[in-house]
């Protein structure tokens, strides 16, 4: 997912891109993530250069009232 993308679709809203950029980093960067994420989908999958790995593709995020807000 691009947040490009999304801030180009959101860009009637700068609020709503800002949020969803902010959602979307906290998701995909915060060191804190096991605090918050439950992984349930992955999946066999095999790099370019060949190596087996697991990838992600479904988890659910549990956040409290202060961060919703």
């Amino acid at each position: 997912l691009s947040v490009a993308l999304s801030g180009t679709v959101l860009s009637r809203c700068p609020a709503c891109a800002r949020n969803f950029a902010n959602l979307h980093c906290n998701n995909i960067c915060s060191p804190d993530q096991s605090l918050f994420t439950n992984v349930t989908r992955i999946v066999n999958r095999t790099t370019a250069q060949g190596t087996p790995q697991l990838a992600v593709i479904e988890y659910q995020c549990f956040y409290g009232q202060d961060f919703a807000d």
